[in-house]
């Protein structure tokens, strides 16, 4: 096992030998600087030390700013002040600052060892912390469960950017998983004790969104009678995930632009500034570059989303996951619904290899549970003739030609709708819109159809499908 080592910072050379042979006997690796510029300079550059003993009056750079310097590099690294008689001012700045400890010289060798000890193995129990609260929070995401190799990758920079603050791009289809990566991120992050707070820029009008991201002051509007804060607020310290936020209008786009950039900006109606410490996470399903390029998406934006991108695979590129989602989905909802399947049989199982899931993960989570309360259902019919509808039908004796391309617009149109209304979290107003057609045609298909909506959790329904 390798020796733990300690950085020594004192200008005073009589100091620095004392020390240095002190803690040399002691067991320890020392090392020792003259110099605040030194010490930085060694800390950039070279392997980092177990602890630093840190003297408050250096030449250059005096011991707090050091120490503010280290801090914001090596937040990990345990700090003891050594301060003189009469700068208990400063050792409680430092103190606040970060530091583990301090001690006054003249100091008993007693004093310094007992510091050294407590103030290593405080870190250690503050790693060891951290570590089992990051196995937990992976344990918790059940869902993302995996065995192939590209999400693995994504854990793995998911892990890695998660105890920084920079925003992180989440892309993917509808479905696939992009919400359980933003709470992933958040759950690993320095902020998981902080609101993880979402919203879906899809699912609400721009001006109402508006006010839920920024919030507003009493009278800013007909209705307002008392003061809301918005989501930026209820987020401060913690996460915001923009779900589907190539939706965002580009007023709005030029608004969060501006909070991104400066972390401050003013509720509706109101002329007060507020400020927040808010680390925002995007996802959304939409090609946000083709967007950017075709004016409907802020270049500017994008480029401040897109420090750090993970596109998260849809689950037909990952089917060795399905065997994994399906026994997690089991024994999540079992007991809940009471159900006594215990085992998904072969010919199910199979099934569930073959299809697409155009729907991916969510689409599967619906189809387990759909299993579990109604076991006696012919689900494997289901998802065979599902594949089988997507394809063109080859035409029959008693059909005209026209018949048959009428049958496969009709499916087609369906299967843009039905993605549509995927997109938009069933909005229909929205889904009409994007569809550019009438709110009252959707209606009108939907009803012709016989398609509604699958309703999570308890409420479950099926989803009525007819050709």
């Amino acid at each position: 096992m390798s020796k733990r080592s300690i950085l020594v910072v004192d200008d005073d050379r009589n100091t620095r030998d004392y020390l240095a042979t002190f803690l040399t006997a002691s067991g320890y690796a020392v090392d020792c600087l003259g110099s605040g510029d030194e010490a930085i300079e060694r800390l950039a550059s070279g392997p980092s030390p177990s602890l630093i003993l840190l003297d408050i009056m250096l030449p250059g750079k005096n011991g707090i700013e050091v120490l503010a310097t280290v801090k914001a590099i090596h937040p990990m690294i345990p700090i003891i002040i050594l301060s003189g008689i009469g700068q208990i001012k400063t050792v409680v700045e430092a103190m606040k600052i970060g530091a583990s400890d301090y001690l006054a010289k003249p100091f008993e060798e007693e004093a310094l060892e007992l510091a050294i000890e407590n103030a290593i193995e405080k870190e250690r129990l503050k790693e060891e912390v951290k570590t089992l609260k990051q196995q937990l929070a992976f344990v918790e995401q059940g869902n993302i469960l995996t065995s192939n190799p590209q999400m693995l990758r994504i854990i793995d920079i998911a892990r890695h950017v998660a105890g920084t603050d920079v925003p992180v791009l989440i892309l993917g289809e509808s479905g696939v998983g992009k919400e359980v990566v933003a709470s992933f991120i958040h759950e690993q992050s320095n902020r998981s004790e902080g609101p993880f707070v979402k919203i879906n820029c899809a699912a609400l009008p721009h001006e109402l969104l508006e006010s839920e991201l920024f919030g507003y002051e009493r009278g800013a509007f007909t209705g307002a009678i008392r003061d809301k804060i918005g989501k930026f607020e209820q987020a401060d310290k913690g996460t915001l995930l923009l779900d589907e936020i190539g939706e965002m209008s580009p007023h709005l786009q030029a608004k969060l632009l501006h909070v991104l950039q400066d972390a401050e900006f003013s509720r509706l109606g109101g002329k007060k500034t507020v400020k927040v410490n808010v680390r925002v996470l995007a996802a959304t399903n939409k090609k946000l570059k083709e967007a950017v390029l075709k004016g409907e998406f802020r270049n500017d934006l994008y480029f401040r989303l897109n420090v750090i991108k993970l596109e998260v695979p849809p689950l037909r590129e990952r089917r060795e996951d399905i065997p994994l989602l399906c026994n997690h989905f089991l024994e999540k909802y079992r007991e809940r619904y009471q159900s006594p399947v215990q085992l998904f049989p072969k010919e199910v199982m199979e099934t569930f290899f073959r299809y697409d899931w155009p729907g991916n993960v969510r689409q599967l989570e619906n189809i387990v549970k759909r299993y579990l309360i109604l076991p006696d259902a012919d689900v494997t019919s289901e998802l065979k003739n599902a594949t089988t509808e997507a394809s063109v039908p080859a035409p029959q004796q008693n059909l005209s030609l026209k018949e048959v391309a009428g049958h496969a617009a009709e499916i087609a149109e369906k299967e843009v709708v039905l993605r549509m209304l995927e997109e938009t979290g069933w909005n229909r107003k929205e889904s009409a819109r994007r569809l550019r057609i009438s709110y009252k045609a959707l209606r009108n298909k939907l009803k012709k159809w016989q398609l509604v909506r699958e309703r999570p959790t308890e409420d479950v329904r099926t989803l009525v499908r007819s050709a």
